[in-house]
């Protein structure tokens, strides 16, 4: 049988979709994504594992650490979540076995707490790791999607944790509802290509509510002041900048480096918010973070083998 250390595989497995690398021999790395996220595979989880890894050409007796909702009370095994006072090089280190399965693994997600405030995170806390692996830094992250995460790090330990659900509330907003009739895909679906209206959103989320401001997206556009073709760069400018001002008001320092770990096109827009707002950006390599998390967690299973 092939050693666990030298075959092993990390699944970033979300609600929806999947992604997979496979770390061979020889620095050998395959990549594979689809969209068997855990509402596909609610059924047959380990069939679906066993599929991928044929995919991959990955052996079947390969390490497997799976990160995401995979984790979650909706996906193959609920796993608890980690108290965010434990450093985050710790979290590798506290992996579960999937029952019956002693080679997979899934890493735990992370909670944090204060005074009133609950706020959690998985698989997002396996890109913190990965960025602290290739340079520890403490400060301001930021990984945006559909449910951006907003994470301070001290002592490489998360002191604050804000999730913005601007990615979900966009495509709801976009497809149902009130503001959906006035959205047309903007050019190249990147909102900067109208500048001036995303400025104008990320403006606006300071003024007044959330909910106040997001029908006057519909007023600008039925009076005239906003074009129709640019209101999804002024509702995106909206729900970003109503991140960037929360974040702002709630310990964010106006002159704070803010690492970004996202897609290339939300990472922009991040650094356009930042630019208009104070704080500097720098955008790290997603895939760079992603391979060092899985490096990390791979050492720490074949321990776990051990």
């Amino acid at each position: 049988m092939s050693s666990p250390a030298s075959h092993w595989v990390g699944i970033d497995w979300g609600t929806t979709h999947r992604r997979a690398w496979y770390f061979g021999g020889d620095e050998q790395v395959v990549r594979h994504a689809d969209d068997q996220g855990v509402l596909a595979c609610a059924t047959h989880f380990a069939d679906s594992l066993c599929g991928l890894l044929q995919r991959l050409s990955a052996p079947a007796d390969s390490t497997v650490v799976m990160a995401g909702m995979v984790g979650s009370a909706t996906g193959w095994q609920e796993v608890p979540y980690l108290d965010a006072a434990n450093p985050i090089t710790a979290w590798s280190r506290q992996l579960v076995a999937i029952d019956g399965a002693e080679r997979w693994f899934i890493v735990p997600g992370c909670c944090w707490q204060r005074g009133d405030e609950v706020d959690v995170m998985r698989g997002e806390e396996t890109q913190l790791l990965g960025a602290w692996m290739l340079a520890p830094h403490d400060g301001w992250y930021v990984l945006p999607g559909t449910h951006s995460k907003w994470v301070e790090l001290r002592g490489g330990r998360v002191v604050q944790l804000r999730t913005c659900m601007s990615g979900e509330l966009f495509a709801l907003l976009s497809s149902h509802g009130t503001l959906a009739p006035l959205m047309q895909p903007t050019t190249g679906g990147d909102p900067l290509s109208h500048p001036r209206a995303f400025e104008q959103g990320v403006q606006a989320a300071q003024r007044r509510a959330l909910s106040r401001e997001l029908f006057g997206c519909r007023a600008r556009v039925v009076t005239g002041r906003l074009p129709r073709d640019e209101a999804g760069a002024y509702l995106s400018g909206l729900l970003l900048g109503a991140e960037w001002h929360e974040a702002l008001a709630n310990g964010l320092p106006r002159d704070a480096v803010v690492r970004l770990i996202g897609s290339p096109v939300l990472a922009r827009l991040h650094a356009h918010c930042a630019q208009m707002l104070g704080p500097t950006t720098v955008t790290l390599d997603i895939d760079a973070v992603q391979t060092a998390a899985w490096h990390a967690l791979g050492a720490c299973s074949t321990e776990a083998l051990a």
